[in-house]
C-alpha cells in the first residue's frame, strides 16, 4: 500500500524494516496495538515542520497608514485572520514581523492600538522573539488564542519601506505575507500531475471505521491544497468508510461522514476559548441563549391573591408570564425555589423564600368547585398554561430555562397542578416604603458600592479591600458577575454587565480583574479573580452595571409640569393634606441641586442639570398651584422627594407660583476629581510681600487681618500649591453663567465665570476651621488632554470655558490666589481640605468625590502634606484613623 518505503528505513535497522513490512502485510485491518506500534517505530523519521510556524500567514491592517509598510499586525490561524496583544513587544518582535512580510528591517513597534481596534480574535500575547527567527510562528508566545488583552491593546509596526530581494513591491492592500517564510514567493511553477490515490480497500460486511493510508512524501510532488513542498518523510491519510463499506478521502466533494462529530473546543481550543471569553463579555450573552426550544418567555409579574404586598412593592403572588404577546400560568409541578430565584431576580428582588403553600391550595380548590368564577374552564385549554419550566438558578431570565407549553403525551394541562406561586424577599433599601422614611441601613457593611449612576440600581462598580475602595477592571466581566453584584447590593439580577468606564471613571486603586462567578456566589469578593499589577489595567477599563429593580411606584408620586420636554419643567408632588392626597407645588426656598437629584432619579430620567428656582415660564398642571412642600432638604441618596427632610407644616416666605421649584434633568453629566497627588507633592511656604499682594486683597483672597497691616509694608506668609482638576465624567463641565454675565475684575484683567470654583481651608483634627481661602474660576479650560481627545475649551480671546471628558484643567502654584493665607496659625498638626465646586452651582454625577483632604505638619517654618485622598475612597472606619491615628497610605487619582 503506498510507495516503497526505502528512503526513511535507510535510518532504521533491518529488524526494524522487516518488522514494520510484516505488521502491514498480515492484515488489512490491524488492531489498534499494532498500529501504535506502527507509529512508534517510524517516530524517527523526519516529518514536516509544525504548521503553527512555517504556513503562519501575516499581513499589515487598520486605519491611519501612511503606507504598506507599516499598520496593525493581524495573523491568519485556523483560516480566521486575529490580531496580536503588544504586552512584552519589542523591536525583536517587529524586525521578525516586517522581515516575513518581506521589508528588510523595522523602524519601531506601535502599542495601544495605534492603527485601530481590530475585530475579532486575539491569538499571541506575551510575544518573544530573538530576533532570528524566519516566521512569527517561531517566537515564544503564550501560546494560540491565551491573552488576557482587549483590542485596545492590539500590536502594530512600521518597517523599513525598502524590500528584501525577490519580494514583489508592497501595496496598501490587506494582503498576507507569502507563504513561504524561506524566500520570496516565485512565479507559479506547472503543477504536476497529482499522484495517483490508492485503491480502496474492501471492506467485508460492509464495516464503518477509519483507515490510515501511507505514502511516502517526494521532492516533487506537491501536497494537496497546494502547499509548498516539504522534506521526504511519510504521510498518513485518514479515510473514512461510508455505509456501502467504500473508504473515501476527507475531501470537500467526500459523502457525508459517519462517526462521532469533533466538539469545537477540540478541533480549535483556542479559537473556542477565545469565543466563549467574547461570548461572556457581551452585555446581552445571557439573554441572547434560549434553553426553551421555541418557547421564550418575554415578560413575569405577580399577581396578588392572598397578600403579598411590601407597601407599594408586590412581593408574593401568583406567577403570570408572557409568551408571544399572551399572558400565561405556570404550573407548579416541577417549579422548585430555584426557578423562583429567577423570578425574583427579574423583578428586583435578591432571593425567594417558600410560601404557604397550604392557603394557596385551598383557595385553588375553592375556585374550581365555583362555577362563576371560570377557573374550572380556563385551567383545561392548553393557551391557558406554560406546563413546565426548568431552572438552575443562576439564570438572569426565565428566558434561559428550559421551559415547555405543553407536555407530550398529556391531554389535560397540568393535570393534579396549580399555578405557580411565588415570595421574593425585597432588599434592604426597600423595607420602609411604606412608611416613607429614607432606605435602611444594610445589617453588614456593604464591600461593594455603585457610583455615579443615572438611575436606580446602575453605577460604576467598586469594592471595599483593606479599608481602601477600588474599581474592577472589566477582563471577562460577564452577566453572572453583574448579577452577583447586583443581588449583593439587594436588587435583582443585571439587565447590562458595561465595560470601558461606560458610568465614568473611578479613582484610586483597581482592586480586582479577570472575575468569574457561577451566579450563586453571596458576594463579588467570593468570586474568582485575579489581582491586579500595577499600570497593567487603567481606570477606562472600569466595569459598571444595570441591574434590575422593583417597580417602587414612587415615579406616579412626583411629576413635572410645562416643560418642552418631558425631562423638564415644574415640580408637582403627590402629598397628603388633610387626610387627602393631593397635588401641588414645591417651595424653591433653598432648592438646590440635591433636591434635583432626587426629583430626576425618581422620574428616572438620570441626573438633574439645573435646580430652578423661578418657573413662571413654566405653567403648572390645573388643580395643583398650591404649596404642599416646603422645607427641602436631601442628602442625594434618597429614592424620593417625599423622603427627604421637610417641614411638618408648609411655610414659605417666596410664594408659589412663579417661585415654585423645577429641574431640568439629563442622561449624563461632568464628574470633577482633584488630583490629591499633585497638591501633596507641590506644597510650599512661602513669605510674599504686601505690595505684591495688592490685586489678591482686593479678591479676598487674604486672611482678614490682613486688612490691619500698614500696607505697602510687611508680607503675609502663604501655603501654596497647585491643582489639577479633572472630569471623569462622561459630558463636559461648563460654568453656569453665559459669557455675558462674566464678571470682569480690573486688577487681575481677566473674567470670572464662576465667582467661588474652589475652597480651601486648614482645620484642626476636630474640625475647626483656622485658616481659608478660595479660587474663583477665571480660566475654566482643557490645559492638558490624553492621547486621542481633542482640546475644545480654551480662555484666549474670551473664549468659551469647559472641562472636556477625560480632561483636566491645571491651577500653578504660582498664580495668585493659589494659596492659604497662614500668617496667623500657630504650628501644629491640621487637617488641609480643597473643596471643588463647594456650593453645587454645576451639576456633577457625583458630589462626593469633590472634597480631597490631607494631613498637614507646620513647624512655624516648613510644611508638609502626606496622607492626600479623595473625601470618599476609605471606610468610615480607616478615614477616623486618618483624622486620629494618622494610619493611612496615599490614595493617588
Amino acid at each position: 500500500m503506498g510507495s516503497k518505503v526505502t528512503g526513511p528505513c535507510r535510518s532504521l535497522g533491518d529488524l526494524q524494516c522487516f518488522i514494520i513490512g510484516m505488521l502491514w502485510m498480515t492484515s488489512l485491518h490491524p488492531p489498534l496495538p499494532l498500529l501504535l506500534l506502527l507509529l512508534l517505530l517510524l517516530s524517527p523519521c523526519p516529518v514536516p515542520a509544525a504548521p503553527g510556524s512555517s504556513e503562519l500567514r501575516v499581513r499589515l491592517a487598520g486605519s491611519g497608514r501612511r503606507g504598506a509598510n507599516e499598520g496593525r499586525v493581524e495573523v491568519l490561524k485556523d483560516g480566521a485572520w486575529g490580531t496580536v496583544c503588544d504586552d512584552d513587544v519589542d523591536i525583536k518582535v517587529a524586525g521578525v514581523v516586517c522581515r516575513q512580510l518581506g521589508f528588510t528591517h523595522s523602524l519601531t513597534w506601535a502599542h495601544s492600538a495605534k492603527f485601530g481596534e481590530g475585530q475579532g480574535l486575539i491569538w499571541l500575547d506575551n510575544v518573544r522573539c530573538t530576533g532570528q527567527e524566519v516566521s512569527l510562528g517561531d517566537c515564544r508566545s503564550n501560546g494560540w488564542g491565551i491573552n488576557d488583552c482587549s483590542h485596545a491593546e492590539d500590536l502594530g509596526v512600521i518597517c523599513s519601506p525598502k524590500r528584501r530581494p525577490g519580494f514583489p513591491p508592497a501595496t496598501m492592500e490587506e494582503s498576507p505575507s507569502p507563504p513561504d517564510r524561506s524566500q520570496a514567493q516565485p512565479p507559479a511553477p506547472e503543477r504536476q500531475p497529482q499522484a495517483p490515490q490508492p485503491a480502496p480497500i474492501s471492506s467485508p460486511g460492509g464495516r464503518r471505521g477509519h483507515e490510515i493510508n501511507l505514502t511516502m512524501g517526494s521532492h516533487n510532488a506537491p501536497r494537496q491544497g497546494g502547499s509548498p513542498p516539504r522534506q521526504r518523510g511519510h504521510e498518513i491519510q485518514i479515510l473514512r468508510r461510508n455505509h456501502a463499506g467504500n473508504a473515501s478521502p476527507r475531501t470537500g466533494q467526500a459523502s457525508s461522514p459517519q462517526g462521532h462529530p469533533i466538539p469545537p473546543r477540540l478541533a480549535n481550543g483556542a479559537a473556542y476559548r477565545q469565543g466563549q471569553e467574547m461570548g461572556r463579555s457581551s452585555p446581552q450573552a445571557g439573554r441572547q441563549e434560549t434553553g426553551s426550544q421555541g418557547v421564550r418567555l418575554e415578560e413575569v409579574r405577580l399577581r396578588p391573591s392572598l397578600s403579598g404586598t411590601h407597601g407599594a412593592l408586590v412581593t408574593e403572588g401568583v406567577l403570570e408570564v408572557k409568551h408571544a404577546g399572551k399572558w400565561r400560568h405556570v404550573c407548579d409541578q416541577g417549579w422548585d425555589l430555584s426557578s423562583a430565584r429567577v423570578v425574583c431576580g427579574m423583578l428586583g428582588y435578591p432571593a425567594a423564600e417558600p410560601f404557604d403553600q397550604y392557603a394557596y391550595r385551598k383557595q385553588w380548590d375553592a375556585k374550581l368547585a365555583d362555577p362563576s368564577a371560570r377557573l374550572s374552564s380556563l385551567v383545561t385549554k392548553k393557551g391557558y398554561w406554560v406546563e413546565k419550566v426548568q431552572c438552575v438558578g443562576v439564570e438572569v431570565s426565565l428566558s434561559q430555562c428550559q421551559a415547555q407549553l405543553a407536555l407530550p403525551r398529556s391531554r389535560v394541562p397540568c393535570q393534579g397542578g396549580m399555578h405557580a406561586v411565588v415570595r421574593c424577599v425585597p432588599g434592604h433599601q426597600f423595607t420602609r416604603l411604606s412608611s416613607g422614611r429614607p432606605p435602611a441601613p444594610p445589617a453588614v457593611r456593604p464591600v461593594v458600592r455603585l457610583k455615579a449612576g443615572p438611575r436606580l440600581g446602575e453605577g460604576r462598580v467598586e469594592v471595599l479591600k483593606e479599608g481602601k475602595w477600588g474599581t474592577v477592571c472589566d477582563h471577562l466581566w460577564d452577566i453572572n458577575a453583574a448579577t452577583v453584584v447586583c443581588r449583593e447590593l439587594g436588587f435583582g439580577t443585571a439587565k447590562e454587565a458595561l465595560n470601558r468606564a461606560q458610568m465614568g471613571q473611578g479613582t484610586g486603586p483597581i482592586h480586582m480583574n479577570s472575575v468569574q462567578c457561577t451566579g450563586r456566589e453571596r458576594s463579588i469578593m467570593d468570586c474568582r479573580y485575579r489581582e491586579v499589577p500595577l499600570y497593567s489595567c487603567k481606570h477606562n477599563q472600569d466595569v459598571s452595571v444595570r441591574c434590575n429593580a422593583p417597580n417602587t411606584g414612587l415615579q406616579t408620586t412626583v411629576r413635572l409640569a410645562g416643560g418642552r420636554e418631558p425631562a423638564e419643567g415644574r415640580v408637582e408632588v403627590l402629598m397628603e393634606v388633610g387626610g387627602v392626597q393631593r397635588w401641588g407645588a414645591v417651595c424653591s426656598e433653598n432648592w438646590g441641586l440635591n433636591e434635583a437629584m432626587v426629583v430626576c432619579r425618581q422620574l428616572g430620567f438620570g441626573f438633574a442639570a439645573r435646580a430652578h428656582e423661578e418657573t413662571w415660564y413654566w405653567p403648572g398642571s390645573a388643580g395643583a398651584g398650591e404649596l404642599v412642600l416646603s422645607g427641602s432638604h436631601c442628602i442625594g441618596t434618597e429614592m424620593s422627594i417625599q423622603q427627604c427632610r421637610r417641614n411638618t407644616e408648609v411655610y414659605c416666605p417666596r410664594g408659589a407660583e412663579a417661585r415654585a421649584a423645577g429641574v431640568s434633568c439629563v442622561d449624563t453629566a461632568p464628574d470633577l476629581v482633584l488630583d490629591a497627588q499633585l497638591v501633596q507633592e507641590t506644597a510650599y511656604l512661602e513669605d510674599r510681600p504686601l505690595h505684591l499682594l495688592t490685586c489678591a486683597n482686593e479678591e479676598n483672597c487674604l486672611s482678614s487681618s490682613a486688612a490691619r497691616m500698614n500696607w505697602p509694608y510687611g508680607h503675609r506668609r502663604l501655603l501654596r500649591f497647585s491643582s489639577r482638576i479633572m472630569n471623569l465624567g462622561r459630558a463636559d463641565f461648563r460654568p453656569r453663567a453665559t459669557r455675558e454675565s462674566w464678571t470682569w475684575h480690573q486688577c487681575h484683567r481677566h473674567y470670572h465665570s464662576i465667582e467661588v470654583f474652589t475652597h480651601y481651608d486648614l482645620l484642626t483634627l476636630n474640625g475647626t476651621r483656622v485658616a481659608e481661602g478660595h479660587k474663583a474660576s477665571f480660566c475654566l479650560e482643557d490645559t492638558y488632554c490624553p492621547e486621542g481627545l481633542q482640546k475644545r475649551f480654551s480662555c484666549y480671546n474670551m473664549g468659551e470655558q469647559g472641562i472636556t471628558v477625560g480632561c483636566w484643567d491645571t491651577y500653578r502654584h504660582d498664580i495668585d490666589c493659589q494659596w492659604i493665607d497662614v500668617t496667623d496659625v500657630r504650628p501644629g498638626e491640621y487637617i488641609f481640605q480643597v473643596e471643588v465646586n463647594p456650593s453645587l452651582d454645576m451639576a456633577e454625577s457625583d458630589f462626593h468625590n469633590n472634597v480631597m483632604r490631607c494631613r498637614c505638619k507646620y513647624d512655624g517654618a516648613r510644611v508638609f502634606l502626606f496622607g492626600c485622598h479623595a473625601g470618599d475612597a476609605y471606610s468610615p472606619e480607616v478615614e477616623d484613623l486618618f483624622e486620629h491615628q494618622r494610619q493611612i497610605t496615599n490614595n493617588f487619582v
